[in-house]
């Protein structure tokens, strides 16, 4: 019972399920119309009914299709982003004058919420796969210019010059000195920034999108009170999310920081 309270590797699995005994009890004894709040019975066998063949005019594996459509502009618009802008907070980092220059509009923009530039996007770029991908570049690269640059800096210089010392190259520090001990801070940069790039891709796709994308069935459900769609579509969003995060980026963590052992994690 005390290991219960305190936690273990079933937790969140049980903690799912109560969350969805109490929705379910809660919909069926308080009378809710099940049009604004569908139980979660029913939205699990929407789902099921969403994973395979198709009705009618209906796609088959519309779900599928919805999902491949929005990992597909969040995988380039993300990978487009992390190998731009790490390059560009590596920069800043190690130039003085180039961070003194590009600080405050990092700063600026890095607070700007990105659904505020999603209407200006589309003025410029009209509607489709490709509005997505910028929203999602706008979305995720700031974060990991600016811990990419706080990374470099905070590297202390006493390990530069003994790099030096031991008659290292410039590229030999920026390569084993730097990145190394920039690691940490990438890491935590690129996970930021792919939970924000997470929330764009699916704004973005509520605006921009045209076809296909978990965002795109969210309102396209809303327009016909197909609720029970619009909570696959949250449902898929969450998970999908908490999945990249702890699958990916787990991952490249125990591959990195974790096996070089610069983990900055303690135990107190």
């Amino acid at each position: 019972m005390a290991g219960l309270v305190r936690g273990n590797r079933y937790t969140p699995f049980a903690a799912i399920l109560l969350f969805g005994i109490v929705w379910e009890i809660a919909v069926r004894v308080s009378g809710i119309n099940a049009l604004l709040m569908p139980p979660p019975s029913a939205v699990l066998v929407r789902l099921v009914d969403m994973l395979g063949p198709g009705r009618g005019a209906t796609p088959d594996f519309l779900l599928l299709r919805h999902i491949g459509m929005t990992l597909l502009a969040l995988l380039i618009g993300f990978f487009l982003a992390a190998l731009v802008s790490s390059a560009v907070g590596l920069i800043m980092g190690m130039n003085r004058a180039v961070y003194a220059w590009l600080n405050p509009i990092i700063s600026m923009f890095m607070v700007i919420p990105n659904i505020a530039f999603v209407p200006v996007i589309i003025l410029w770029m009209g509607l489709g796969l490709e509005t997505v991908i910028v929203v999602v570049i706008t979305g995720s690269c700031f974060p990991i210019i600016y811990t990419a640059a706080a990374g470099v800096q905070s590297v202390p210089q006493r390990m530069i010059w003994a790099a030096q010392t031991a008659g290292a190259s410039r590229r030999q520090i920026l390569t084993t000195v730097l990145l190394g001990a920039t690691m940490p801070y990438l890491i935590a940069g690129h996970k930021l920034a792919l939970g924000r790039a997470w929330r764009a891709v699916i704004a973005g796709e509520i605006f921009a999108s045209t076809t296909y994308g978990v965002g795109f069935m969210i309102f396209d459900a809303r327009t016909f009170l197909d609720s029970e769609a619009m909570f696959v579509g949250l449902i898929v969003v969450g998970l999908i999310g908490v999945t990249l995060e702890r699958v990916l980026f787990g991952f490249v963590e125990r591959r990195t920081v974790e096996k070089w052992g610069v983990s900055t994690a303690k135990d107190v």
